[in-house]
């Protein structure tokens, strides 16, 4: 893995960000506050990103590539939409990852220590707080949401399967 620090100053890189869903809103000024404890991670195909088991205080941003979600070594899900939010769960719980996340490919990703979250005082704090919750919010309604589709389509495999009739 490769690491740069996010560089204000990079037009290039503030506009990849700033495509980023759950940073837009924040403009370009106040980017700079945010990022201030986010690197740039880059990584090989097949290099660990987040290893089940282990804890941290990162959550992720991918930038580009695919990436696999795998629990205890079955792939659950494949990441490949840029701006997809992933490793918030253990920032959330504080409890050991759930899953590891593999490169399948090249993959770039903002990765954001929350533990700034700490250093805040004040209207500060309160304000970033808030766009972060906002974000956990949309982002574990997603989820859902996608959990809902999945055990609809299970429950219709599973009646297909008791009404077929075998000849």
């Amino acid at each position: 893995m490769r690491s740069i620090p996010f560089d204000p100053d990079d037009g290039a890189l503030v506009e990849a960000v700033l495509r980023i869903p759950a940073f837009a809103p924040l403009g370009a000024g106040r980017l700079a506050d945010v990022m201030r404890t986010t690197t740039i991670r880059d990584y090989d195909e097949k290099e660990r990103v987040i290893t089940q088991g282990e804890t941290d205080r990162c959550m992720f941003f991918l930038m580009g590539g695919r990436l696999a979600v795998e629990v205890d070594g079955i792939e659950v899900s494949v990441l490949e939409r840029p701006g997809v939010v992933f490793g918030e769960m253990g920032v959330i719980e504080t409890a050991p990852r759930s899953a590891s996340v593999t490169a399948l490919e090249p993959a770039r990703c903002l990765a954001l220590d929350v533990a700034f979250f700490d250093r805040l005082e004040g209207r500060a704090k309160l304000a970033v707080q808030a766009f972060f919750y906002k974000m956990f919010y949309e982002v574990l309604v997603e989820r859902l949401r996608e959990t809902n589709e999945r055990i609809a389509d299970l429950d219709m495999q599973r009646f297909v399967m008791e009404n077929m009739e075998i000849d």
